[in-house]
């Protein structure tokens, strides 16, 4: 080579070219997903009464709003990983103290103005409600991920939208699919169990003929399916399914983005980061397609303002659980003891899987009791659990902090 010749300086490594390709991928799918949304709003069908409009509008605002709100992310990530790569990266510093302070005041006026909406017609409050159930979701989580890394001296929004990227386009889905292969396989061993009992054949056909009885009369079909198998073996398999199984492959594969940056020898500070965005990431994909698929124009506003405020305490519960195992990871990595690191995933999981069984207790104690008297008491142990798990986020960032300030070797290289 030429003396002469200068050598240009390589400004990226393989992690960028990757997080470059999930980045573009996410953006197209999420461009396809407002697509086929849009088209969606024209879908028809044929009833008793006449034509009718396929999906509730509300839903499909807040689907078609939500595939945006991941294409910008996309995007940000896009633009950023670009700048990377060809000697741009830009290094932010973190916005004031009062960043956040706003951030509270945005969701109460998202609150505020949701309870406005109920005052107008069907019509409207369903539009407004679908549309404000976007930052509702939103703000709680990126206020949670700010209070996080608020002693941060300086942001990485390539690192932080590659994160909420790769978490809402890869791991999320991931972890979705093998969800419902579990699911699956469980209704199948179920099934197998109750085929052939003439009372359970003769519900299955009821269910086929009329399939809005699982959402018109759910006491219905509890109370005939408590003729058919014993009501607590019932309630054993959906806690095994939802309080059991499904934390555990959450808090599995949520934090993948930490594993994979081991090639950046990150320190627990910066590992504790990502898993925190990890966990976001989850929170997002969650929160603003659960609450958009059950935007319907009956909704009111206490139900709507019920969902905003659950989906608040679900973020919190992955944002937790993914600092305390990214934490752990950064730990594992730099003292190489598997204890810890073991017992994080156990507490992750035991917390999780605490806070779905009080849940599904809230949600299935009005069903089975008709006083429903005893359904009061899940709710205040989500409540309880909710400031017990705000006060362990806030000791694990002071945690995470001490780590920061203990001496490490530099990187070559960010983001």
């Amino acid at each position: 080579m030429n003396l002469d010749q200068q050598v240009r300086e390589k400004y990226y490594d393989r992690i960028d070219i990757a997080q470059l390709a999930v980045s573009i991928l996410v953006f197209f799918l999420s461009f396809i997903w407002i697509g086929l949304t849009s088209l969606a709003a024209f879908g028809q069908v044929a009833t008793d009464y006449g034509t009718t409009v396929a999906f509730e509008p509300g839903m499909l605002i807040g689907l078609a709003l939500t595939g945006l709100v991941f294409l910008v992310i996309a995007l940000v990530s896009i633009v950023t990983t670009i700048q990377k790569i060809t000697g741009q990266a830009k290094i932010l510093k973190p916005a004031e103290e009062k960043a956040i302070i706003w951030s509270i005041a945005g969701f109460l006026l998202v609150l505020g103005l949701a309870a406005l909406a109920g005052l107008a017609s069907a019509e409207i409050k369903t539009i407004v409600l679908a549309i404000l159930a976007v930052p509702g979701i939103a703000i709680p989580v990126f206020w949670l991920l700010r209070v996080g890394s608020r002693d941060q001296k300086e942001l990485n929004p390539k690192r932080n939208s590659g994160i909420l990227t790769f978490s809402i386009g890869i791991s999320t889905p991931f972890i979705l699919l093998v969800e419902v292969l579990v699911f699956i396989i469980l209704i199948i061993v179920l099934m197998s169990g109750l085929y052939g009992k003439p009372e359970f054949m003769e519900l299955f056909n009821t269910i086929l003929n009329d399939p809005e009885l699982l959402q018109n009369d759910p006491a219905r079909l509890f109370s005939e399916l408590e003729t058919m198998i014993n009501l607590s073996s019932l309630m054993g398999w959906l806690l095994l399914v939802v309080a059991g199984i499904m934390p555990l492959v959450e808090e599995l594969f949520k934090t993948l983005g930490v594993w994979l940056l081991k090639v950046r020898d990150p320190d627990p500070a910066e590992s504790f980061r990502v898993g925190l965005l990890c966990g976001g990431g989850f929170a997002l994909f969650e929160g603003l397609l659960s609450v958009s698929s059950l935007q319907s124009s009956s909704i009111e506003f206490n139900e709507w303002a019920g969902l905003i405020l659950g989906r608040f305490g679900g973020s919190l519960l992955h944002i937790l659980t993914g600092g305390i195992i990214g934490l752990a990871i950064g730990k594992f990595w730099q003292d190489h003891k598997f204890g810890p690191l073991l017992l994080a995933y156990l507490a992750a999981w035991l917390l999780h899987g605490t806070w779905n069984a009080l849940a599904i207790f809230g949600g299935v104690n009005p069903l089975i009791n008709e006083t429903q008297v005893q359904a009061i008491w899940p709710y205040i142990g989500l409540v309880v659990l909710f400031v017990g798990m705000l006060l362990a986020f806030l000791r694990l960032i002071k945690k995470a902090r001490i780590t920061m300030d203990m001496p490490v070797y530099p990187t070559q290289m960010g983001g």
